[in-house]
């Protein structure tokens, strides 16, 4: 009796180490990952979860790997000069593509506060200010072809922009991007405008200004899909409906990781026994032998 107890009592203490190893595993293995996001992107939090449908293509309630959606999670890598950023205009003539169109995607902070929740869009262009501080360059224009923007004022040229400026054929959506330098404000102030894929307009002058390199947080590197919707949906904090097929994903991968460590066990303890059992056919068998089966054997070593 007291030897039984004794066994249970190991078998229970056996099973805590092994759950304790396992937990430590886990968390060393969800520390590297994290080590190694941050190492990548140069900044913490690596990851920011996506509210809302602006930076989708096509239809709002069907998601797709490879463009940024709704609830998807998406790292940030960290951004020390304009040059980091590629924009539309330039990664149309050098064929830079991230998320599904042409040039980077940046998460940057409206007028660079940092109490204002953050927007993820793609940069279109970088306006600078030229010395007479009444007109715009972009040196992104020079090298696009004359189909495929054009300005309000004929006399503007890519270094002397006054009007309005027209990017044609632009997205998923093949729209007509304009961007209003009269409306930019004044004075004028060099930076980045920004447009999400699945809005028809620019970002500036409605949400911020043209966006200055310290207000960026960084660019868009990889994407985790589907799951943010856990945090947006236990904060309260999503701004348009779930994708569907999203919310689906999520629950089948969800389903999958707790199955997946079940059936592997019950796999290796099935093959575990398996095995035991053939051991132990195989002695019963050699134990079966009788005196001439032990005879003939050692004639035939003989």
């Amino acid at each position: 009796m007291a030897d039984s107890k004794r066994k249970r009592r190991r078998n229970r203490y056996r099973a805590l180490l092994l759950l304790i190893r396992d937990v430590c595993i886990a968390a060393a293995v969800v520390a590297l990952v994290l080590l190694a996001m941050y190492a990548y992107t140069g900044q913490w939090p690596p990851l920011v979860v996506i509210e809302s449908d602006s930076m989708m293509h096509g239809d709002e309630n069907h998601s797709h790997i490879g463009t940024i959606d709704t609830g998807d999670l998406v790292l940030v890598q960290k951004v020390d000069s304009i040059a980091d950023v590629v924009t539309y205009t330039e990664g149309y003539v050098s064929g830079h593509r991230t998320y599904g169109d042409y040039g980077d995607v940046i998460v940057y902070e409206p007028d660079g506060s940092e109490i204002v929740t953050p927007i993820i869009h793609r940069a279109m262009i970088y306006l600078e200010v030229n010395d007479d501080e009444s007109s715009y360059r972009s040196d992104s224009l020079r090298a696009l072809s004359a189909s495929k923007w054009s300005t309000s004022n004929p006399t503007d040229t890519w270094d002397h922009i006054t009007g309005a400026i027209y990017i044609y054929h632009v997205g998923y959506k093949d729209r007509v991007v304009v961007i209003d330098t009269d409306s930019l404000g004044f004075p004028l102030r060099s930076g980045f405008i920004t447009k999400g894929d699945h809005n028809d307009a620019i970002d500036q002058p409605g949400r911020s200004d043209n966006v200055e390199l310290s207000w960026i947080v960084g660019k868009a590197r990889g994407e985790i899909p589907w799951f943010g919707l856990l945090k947006l949906w236990s904060t309260h904090t999503l701004k348009s409906a779930a994708p569907a097929n999203s919310v689906t994903n999520l629950w089948i991968c969800l389903g999958l990781m707790i199955l997946a460590p079940i059936i592997i066990d019950v796999g290796l303890t099935y093959r575990e026994k398996k095995r035991l059992a053939g051991k132990k056919s195989s002695e019963q068998k050699k134990g079966e032998k009788g005196p001439s089966d032990k005879i003939s054997e050692e004639n035939e070593r003989g």
